[in-house]
């Protein structure tokens, strides 16, 4: 990627919403010229007062006439000010969230199409979750309120410093030769504050990936007394995260000297220098008075040129993060967008399928075929392959050899929504959200209570869920942590339901129900989804009871374990 490729989405984002920038940037410059004009005011109205003279502009007829007049200006100043300022939060600071928006949903855009191999190895849920909060939280502001400090530094800088020549020259380049000192120095532990806030990130990811397999994990923790160690390994690694933020907050805490200092030195000489040029009759009072009010507003933006520096280096560091994240390869199947007509009775037609880890074999040599309304069982020991057969018949394995085809097509024939429309896995571990029982089985579908109600009774959990004092708004724990392994799999396995697949995929989903529950559950399949193709992988082999075929992984010869 190219140096400034990391800046590629946020040029994109400004040109997408020119428009509502260019308004931003006249509101703030409407603001600097207020600003200024409001300093230079102060020293007219103090000339006024000492009868010197002013400029000629704001002279009346009389003296009471240009007293209003003068009054009238600043009050005008002062609204403009504020229109300004509601201007730039309604424009430029709102584009901070929006651009912090777009971006979180521009990461799981992108990321629904990763390899399985990137989503475990490179881009695992807690590097995912620290970009989509740490490194977005970020990256917005060089979208907005970084941007309202850069026009700051431009503008207000440019119009205070002609104000402050008009006044006096002398008084103006010594206000710029002690205040030139803190962008430099600013920019010096800018350099060092984003080196240490790098490591932070770098390392958050880490944290939040083993946070989420410390959530995961907890039952199993409890039941293997393993918990002390978990706890020390989050304890140490959020401390070594709390070290590397910490130096960087310790750098950051370093500005206020730096600032504080120059504008004291500052203030001294400028206030004993302007005593002088008064006395000498170089400097009215009024224009003592307006410089130093001016003098203010040049410390503002050479201030903020510091922080800019140190708020574009950082967020630049976040946005490279989320660039790799959004330039990462993609599958291609997933990227397929094109409805294909899927209908017809032969469901699967597999020949001579094989599959391979490396240089352990697998599957090796399936025959099989599958038509609409099969039963169909698979059954073998821990490694067999089982969950790979799944994962082919579902179309996300593709790495295989041999002939699979769906509905008389390879899987690359059909789109990766099409698939998901037609063929619904129910895994043996299962996934579900942190809200009410009703989302985890409508998601994105808009769904009656009784809808929800007849699934839940499918999946045998009915009886439960009507104990629980919530009923279907009962809420679920992260992971469902609050819920039995059983509970778990029946309300996943009510989700599948409610999808309405014409082909689910049972992998071992009800291994931790009992086997009353379990053949209740069985036997409600087998009745409600008589045009359903249904294929289960079981360990227990009364699991397969309703399957018109059994597919035995542990034959000799697997293209011949099709037992009736």
């Amino acid at each position: 990627m190219s140096r400034h490729g990391k800046y590629e989405y946020w040029w994109s984002y400004l040109k997408e919403h020119k428009l509502m920038y260019c308004l931003g940037v006249l509101t703030v410059v409407v603001c600097n010229i207020s600003q200024v004009y409001f300093a230079r005011a102060m020293g007219h109205i103090v000339d006024f007062f000492s009868d010197n003279a002013i400029p000629g502009w704001l002279v009346q007829d009389d003296k009471k006439s240009t007293f209003i007049f003068l009054f009238l200006t600043i009050l005008i100043s002062r609204v403009f000010l504020m229109l300004g300022r509601m201007g730039w939060r309604l424009t430029l600071a709102r584009q901070t969230h929006q651009a912090a928006g777009d971006m979180k949903d521009k990461i799981w855009k992108n990321a629904k199409y990763f390899s399985t191999a990137d989503l475990v190895d490179k881009y695992p849920k807690g590097v995912l979750m620290n970009a989509a909060n740490s490194d977005v939280g970020q990256a917005r502001f060089i979208f907005g309120f970084t941007l309202v400090g850069l026009i700051d530094v431009i503008f207000l800088g440019i119009f205070t410093l002609v104000s402050m020549f008009q006044i006096n020259a002398l008084l103006t380049l010594a206000s710029l030769l002690l205040l030139g000192f803190t962008p430099i120095a600013i920019k010096k532990l800018s350099k060092i504050e984003v080196e240490n806030y790098e490591r932070a990130q770098n390392f958050l990811s880490e944290f939040n990936d083993l946070s989420s397999q410390a959530v995961a994990t907890v039952k199993l923790q409890k039941l293997g007394q393993t918990a002390k160690f978990w706890f020390k390994r989050l304890y140490a690694s959020a401390s070594e995260y709390r070290e590397r933020r910490l130096s960087a907050h310790y750098t950051s805490l370093k500005y206020i000297p730096y600032i504080g200092m120059t504008s004291i030195l500052a203030y001294v000489v400028l206030f004993s220098l302007g005593v002088y040029l008064n006395i000498t009759g170089q400097l009215t009072v009024g224009e003592f008075v307006a410089m130093q009010g001016l003098v203010f507003l040049l410390q503002d933006p050479l201030v903020e040129l510091g922080y800019i520096i140190s708020d574009w280096r950082k967020s630049g560091t976040s946005l490279q993060r989320l660039e790799n994240i959004y330039r990462n390869p993609k599958e291609d199947y997933l990227l397929q967008s094109d409805s294909t007509d899927i209908s017809g009775q032969s469901v699967y037609s597999i020949d001579n399928l094989k599959f391979n880890y490396g240089d352990n074999v697998i599957l090796d040599g399936i025959d099989l075929r599958i038509s609409k309304g099969d039963r169909i069982g698979v059954t073998g020991k821990i490694g067999s392959g089982k969950s790979t057969l799944v994962n082919i018949l579902s179309g996300l394995e593709r790495d295989f050899r041999g002939d699979v085809n769906f509905y008389n097509k390879e899987f690359s024939k059909y789109s990766h929504h099409d698939l998901r429309e037609h063929i619904v896995c129910v895994h043996q571990k299962p996934f579900l959200f942190a809200d009410s029982i009703k989302s985890n089985v409508a998601m994105d579908r808009d769904m009656t209570d009784e809808q929800v109600w007849h699934f839940l009774s499918m999946a045998g959990l009915g009886p439960e869920v009507l104990d629980f004092e919530d009923g279907l708004n009962t809420q679920l724990g992260e992971w469902g942590i609050n819920l039995s392994g059983g509970q778990k799999q029946r309300l996943t396995l009510a989700r599948a339901l409610s999808r309405k697949p014409e082909v689910l995929l049972l992998d071992d989903g009800l291994s931790a129900v009992d086997t009353v529950t379990e053949e209740k559950i069985l036997s409600n399949l087998n009745k409600q989804l008589k045009d359903t193709t249904i294929i289960w992988v079981a360990h227990r082999k009364s699991t397969l009871k309703y399957c018109d075929k059994i597919i035995d992984l542990d034959g000799p010869c697997l293209e011949k374990t099709i037992l009736q």
